[in-house]
């Protein structure tokens, strides 16, 4: 067994990294760290150079968010204590996030010290290495590939082949901007398609396994829904596809104005016949899918039960149901295609984990789950492959690390980025506001879990317009914002309502705005309206459509008024906080650098 590292003190003595290109790497990223604290060195070229190699300003002065990229959500034990070792030597808060894109943040980095966090992750076979910049980031999937009921195929080999590919290839290192790609294995679009600028989705033809190609997607201050490129594309091609969408792109693409430099706007721009034409051409020019440089797919990577069974039937029998254990099976244990294992959803609060739970879960991925665990775009982690035998020891060692929520994946599993708590261009605490609200729901006392239709409403906020907490993809979306009330600003929040990213995906309205502290209330009250007017049967989506905006703008009138601040000054803190909000602590972002 592979116990976490006791401290930092002896890991730099000798190089672990066992990769010479990623030692070299690292030791010239530490280079010139020194050197631009010394005002020497790379000068204004050292930014997007730092924000190529994951390491990014965050709001609070001399430190850095970096970005981990954990491909298609796959992680190893030894690779989740690694990060848990870099929270707990390198952080101010012993905390890692998980993002809408299944990668882990670890926030209050001392700059010096982030070549040390690549050396504790290289170790492993981590990077952060173009997590952040113009380039392809990381590659997302489907958690629940090839355990799922409904997979076509596991998706997973072939989105780890993308991300092997595509890392430091010379086609992705100054892209017009960023580029996401993502994999679904089923019409159940767990890897969201719809919103990204690349997704694959898997289907069959004839016996033979493909992909349904889509380009041009992305959400932000411009969201767009992704067009359908190809409707089948052999596996053997999809590398070449998503070079040719790339070249294309990295030809034609806008560059002077970065706000409009993604890939959406120049489909949205010359039409997907178009672009279908010229990403035909660029296949032309590639090498065909038997050169060398299309590498296979790493197939071993294809997962089976595990061969010794369930724990339980080697330490004693099922062990004895916790309190709460019932309704943690039906709401976070989904069974799977295999008959007698499930994958356990560990609900991660606001996506964060603690360094102590990161540790304690790669543990119990180790003994439970034959080490397989997978970060999910809902910011929580998946256990896959636990016995049905497990399953009340799993839930108690959850229990006993504080991670033993239920109603995972449900209207109380609420998304937010890490917004103006760190983030340089956050204009409010998405964190903050989300944690009110659920606490809200899960003081509820069942009235939210109990109803099938209100259980199933999604909640995403975001702390600015860029839309890192997907906002334009939820049920009930909101994405920060300021307003002036005299000579002062207030927190304050845009609701939007009725997204998806599922099929073709919609996006949705934008309806209001109002302080951050009406907002929790006015959550309730959109709730309890939907509940007490909805259709039989009628989700929220489709009877907020039917409400209109107009409707809820009448709805939630009173949540829209700014009150004085001699009357109510609390509502010019915003939540999670203990000062009056401003926006002289905002920096300059990085996201388009």
């Amino acid at each position: 067994m592979v116990a976490a590292a006791t401290g930092p003190a002896s890991e730099f003595a000798l190089d672990k990294t066992h990769d010479p290109i990623v030692s070299a790497e690292i030791d010239n990223f530490e280079r010139q760290v020194l050197a631009w604290r010394a005002e020497e060195g790379m000068g204004d070229d050292f930014r997007p150079f730092r924000l190529q190699h994951g390491t990014y300003g965050q709001r609070q002065f001399n430190r850095q968010m970096m970005r981990i990229k954990v491909p298609h959500g796959t992680m190893t034990p030894e690779q989740l204590h690694a990060v848990a070792d870099c929270a707990d030597w390198y952080t101010m808060r012993r905390l890692g996030h998980v993002t809408t894109r299944q990668a882990i943040q670890l926030h209050y980095v001392m700059l010096e010290d982030s070549p040390k966090v690549m050396r504790r992750l290289a170790e492993t076979g981590l990077t952060t290495r173009e997590a952040c910049g113009h380039t392809v980031r990381n590659v997302t999937a489907d958690p629940l590939s090839g355990i799922a009921e409904d997979t076509v195929f596991d998706v997973t080999p072939y989105a780890e082949a993308a991300m092997r590919y595509f890392l430091r290839n010379a086609t992705n290192q100054k892209l017009p901007r960023k580029f996401k790609i993502t994999y679904s294995a089923s019409e159940a679009d767990r890897g969201l398609i719809p919103m990204h600028d690349f997704g694959l989705m898997a289907v069959e033809r004839n016996g033979e396994k493909g992909f349904r190609m889509s380009v041009g997607g992305g959400l932000g201050a411009a969201p767009r829904m992704a067009d359908v490129l190809a409707d089948f594309v052999p596996v053997s091609e999809q590398l070449r596809s998503i070079e040719a969408a790339i070249k294309v792109w990295d030809r034609l693409g806008e560059r002077r104005n970065k706000n409009k430099a993604r890939i959406k706007f120049l489909v949205g721009r010359i039409g997907i016949e178009e672009f279908r034409r010229l990403w035909k051409l660029e296949l032309e020019t590639l090498p065909p899918s038997s050169d060398p440089r299309f590498r296979e797919p790493d197939f071993t990577l294809l997962e089976e039960a595990p061969g010794y069974g369930s724990w339980a039937s080697r330490d004693g029998g099922v062990k004895q149901k916790r309190e709460g254990f019932d309704v943690w099976r039906r709401t976070n244990a989904l069974k799977q295609k295999h008959a007698g294992y499930s994958t356990v959803y560990v609900l991660l609060p606001i996506g964060d984990v603690t360094v102590e739970q990161m540790h304690a879960l790669a543990e119990m991925a180790r003994k439970y789950a034959g080490g397989h665990i997978r970060t999910t775009a809902s910011q929580n982690f998946v256990l896959r492959w636990v016995h049905e035998d497990d399953l009340p020891a799993v839930h108690g060692e959850l229990v006993d690390i504080g991670l033993a929520e239920d109603h995972a994946m449900t209207i109380s599993d609420v998304i937010t980025c890490p917004g103006a708590d760190t983030c340089a261009i956050g204009v409010t605490s998405s964190k903050g506001l989300g944690t009110e609200i659920r606490n809200r729901i899960i003081a509820g006392n069942g009235q939210y879990h109990d109803d099938p239709l209100v259980n199933d409403i999604r909640i995403n906020i975001s702390g600015c317009p860029n839309s890192c907490g997907q906002h334009h993809i939820a049920d009930i979306g909101f994405y920060g914002m300021a307003i002036r009330m005299g000579e002062r600003q207030v927190p304050a929040f845009q609701l939007l309502l009725g997204g998806n990213a599922r099929g073709t995906g919609k996006l949705a309205k934008l309806t209001m705005k109002m302080p951050a502290r009406h907002v929790p209330d006015a959550v309730e009250r959109l709730i309890a309206t939907y509940v007490g007017e909805r259709n039989d049967g009628e989700k929220f989506a489709s009877w907020a459509e039917r409400k209109g905006t107009p409707g809820v703008q009448e709805l939630l009138a009173d949540y829209k008024i700014v009150p004085e601040f001699t009357q109510d000054p609390m509502a010019y803190v915003d939540w999670g906080q203990t000062k009056f909000f401003t926006l002289d602590d905002m920096g300059e972002g990085e996201c388009a650098v």
